[in-house]
């Protein structure tokens, strides 16, 4: 099965105890926030003769602690403080504590989170401070992501906020094999798309402009086309189970650099159910994901350890004729994929509402498109458009070509209708008046 599942991540030794509704000064809308409990940072006597305590008696026996030095005691009162946990609330105090108890990068972070996700009063400084402090790709990631959350709520503020977001995304570009180097990207993509940033002008600026905003409009489409090929895997009512057509969007989705389409695709070619070009395919798409997760570090060690010097020699020819494919085409398409290298006939006989091919053709015009400020816009206004309508688009023509059995997907009306009912509860205008005319036909047909 090819599910994704999120796990839950573990602050330290913290107990999220319960959710409650609340108001954050400034937003436009009621959140969820997490209440976190309070506990002495370490047994007492005291506290064992009194159990159970009250959050009073927590912050007591903690007080106690703080006077011996205890910086456990000292977060805890931080928590304590912060929302009024057997203590008045008081932020300064809370401030207060965190400096002597946030004594690793973990709670630093902590910190940086709460005073972004409003457990303090707004303060852009403290969180820039705080998550600066904790001084990890992700703490930084959160900066620039605090930025962008303020321009997008109070537009009077907006241009500044935007240009220290983008200085943050920036510079977690001068790290390597984190997750949020992508992300940093991908944001950029976003910002470039929407006008907010620029590279410069010049044709190697548009250049990047452009690679970050096919990125974007990549991710998107890709993270869909994966959902899609689960669809396909676990099977949905209406909706058989295809391994094929699984491969088919699973493949895609690893060309436009999704990690989970690119795992399962390795496992695909490991298991043989995936045709494997060059008898190193696996661990081709291993080192390329290996680039952007440390975790995969291991795994490819692994598989390598105990090749022979021409064994290594194949296996890094095929990763570079990996890395030479998104070069050339703009994405890691696989050797039998009809979008890796069409001549011009052949891309222009694709559907031109296909949100796959107009990737490949925006991509096609990149070149020109460095040095020629019409065509710059044109490819942007392309990426733009799958970025904005990839959810509709791509359920919307996977349904037309299965009613017609077009482009490799075979013909299956109620695989059609399935995809076409998908694309209109996305909003797609097309596919509902496809879907009419397929069961207009259905009703004759039944007379």
């Amino acid at each position: 099965m090819h599910r994704c599942s999120l796990l839950p991540f573990a602050f330290g030794s913290i107990c999220l105890a319960f959710q409650a509704s609340a108001v954050v000064a400034g937003a436009q809308a009621p959140f969820v926030k997490t209440l976190y409990t309070v506990a002495p940072a370490k047994e007492t006597s005291w506290a064992q003769l009194h159990e159970p305590l009250s959050d009073a008696d927590i912050a007591k026996v903690n007080l106690e602690l703080l006077s011996e030095g205890n910086k456990d005691a000292a977060w805890e009162l931080g928590l304590a403080y912060m929302q009024g946990l057997g203590v008045p609330q008081d932020f300064a105090k809370a401030e207060q504590m965190f400096r002597i108890g946030a004594a690793d990068a973990d709670k630093k972070g902590m910190v940086g989170m709460f005073y972004a996700d409003g457990y303090f009063p707004h303060d852009l400084s403290a969180v820039e401070r705080w998550y600066s402090a904790a001084g990890r790709p992700q703490d930084y990631f959160e900066i620039a992501e605090a930025y962008k959350a303020a321009a997008q709520t109070d537009k009077s503020s907006a241009a500044g906020d935007y240009a220290n977001a983008t200085r943050f995304y920036l510079g977690l570009l001068k790290q390597t094999g984190y997750p949020e180097v992508r992300r940093a990207e991908l944001e950029l993509g976003n910002f470039v798309i929407d006008g907010i940033y620029s590279a410069g002008g010049d044709p190697s600026d548009r250049a990047q402009n452009l690679a970050w905003a096919r990125m974007i409009a990549q991710e998107l489409l890709g993270q869909k086309e994966y959902q899609m090929a689960v669809e396909y895997d676990i099977g949905e009512e209406g909706l058989p189970k295809d391994p094929s057509m699984w491969l088919r969007y699973c493949e895609r989705a690893a060309a436009y650099n999704i990690d989970l389409a690119q795992h399962f695709y390795v496992e695909a070619l490991n298991e043989g159910r995936a045709h494997d070009f060059t008898g190193y395919d696996a661990i081709a798409w291993t080192q390329l994901s290996s680039q952007k997760m440390f975790a995969d570090r291991p795994l490819l060690k692994a598989m390598t350890s105990s090749m022979t010097a021409e064994q290594s020699a194949r296996a890094d020819e095929a990763y570079q004729a990996l890395i030479k494919t998104h070069a050339q085409y703009g994405a890691y398409y696989v050797h039998d994929d009809p979008l890796r290298d069409p001549d011009e006939t052949a891309l222009a006989a694709m559907d031109q509402d296909d949100p796959d091919v107009q990737l490949r053709e925006a991509f096609n015009l990149e070149k020109t498109a460095a040095n020629d400020e019409q065509t710059y816009q044109q490819v942007l206004a392309i990426y733009r458009e799958v970025r904005d309508h990839h959810d509709t688009d791509a359920r919307f023509v996977l349904g037309r070509y299965a009613l017609y059995g077009k482009n490799g997907v075979p013909q299956n009306v109620g695989v059609a209708e399935y995809w076409l009912h998908e694309a209109v509860r996305s909003g797609s205008k097309p596919a509902q008046l496809l879907l009419s005319t397929v069961e207009r036909m259905n009703q004759t047909t039944n007379q």
